[in-house]
């Protein structure tokens, strides 16, 4: 009578196996993804680019990057193309917005350039992002300590304090926790106190070019004669 070794593997499954174990290498990889950018395709040389495709692939960059391209950063990825041609680029690409009539502008911004929507679509954005506008709103109490650092800078806190009235301690803790200001110095007196001044965040959040589109003291002031 023939007997079974109980626990001799099942046929099927060992023929199993040994396919597994002899498949190629390459069969068992050939679904992985790649790793560190391997596989995916180039981008093929500038020099191979007309100028309407130049133009394209500026308008791309502006579209995905989620803070303002300097001119020198565009130049970095645009490999070849100077200042000059880049400055001329966004030209082309802004009147070809406006020509056909798009919501969008490219302005600039905090040293850089943004792709923006036009101001006059600017309430259904603020309807679809209402919480989160509201959640990024700043207090009476920053706005005004804001100002102050933005027209005195580099100013220290008690210089602050003393311009506002009040103690000023959390309120700048706050504007830096949301690199709004920052430390730039330190004022050579007594104690060697930090002096604050804004940073390109406070450029972005306000839609300045720079601190010299600031109002001044005297245009704040005619705007609102009774304070």
């Amino acid at each position: 009578m023939e007997t079974h070794d109980e626990t001799a593997e099942p046929v099927g499954e060992k023929r199993e196996e040994e396919t597994i174990a002899e498949a190629p290498e390459s069969a068992q990889t050939e679904d992985a993804a790649p790793e560190d950018g391997q596989g995916l395709e180039a981008a093929p040389s500038v020099a191979d680019l007309s100028d309407e495709e130049l133009r394209s692939v500026v308008e791309v960059l502006l579209l995905v990057s989620d803070r303002p391209l300097s001119v020198s950063r565009l130049g970095e990825v645009l490999e070849g193309v100077g200042a000059e041609k880049i400055e001329e680029i966004i030209g082309h690409v802004q009147q070809r917005l406006t020509e056909l009539g798009f919501p969008f502008q490219i302005r600039e911004v905090a040293g850089g350039y943004v792709l923006s929507t036009l101001p006059k679509y600017a309430p259904w954005v603020r309807k679809m992002y209402s919480p989160k506008i509201t959640a990024s709103k700043l207090s009476r109490a920053a706005l005004e300590t804001l100002a102050v650092i933005a027209y005195k800078q580099p100013v220290t806190r008690a210089e602050v304090e003393a311009i506002r009235g009040v103690n000023v301690d959390s309120t700048i803790r706050t504007l830096l926790d949301k690199h709004l200001v920052e430390i730039v110095g330190y004022k050579d007196v007594v104690g060697k106190p930090a002096t604050y001044g804004t940073t390109n965040e406070f450029l972005l959040h306000f839609g300045l070019k720079s601190l010299s589109e600031l109002p001044s003291i005297e245009e704040l002031r005619q705007a609102n004669p009774n304070p």
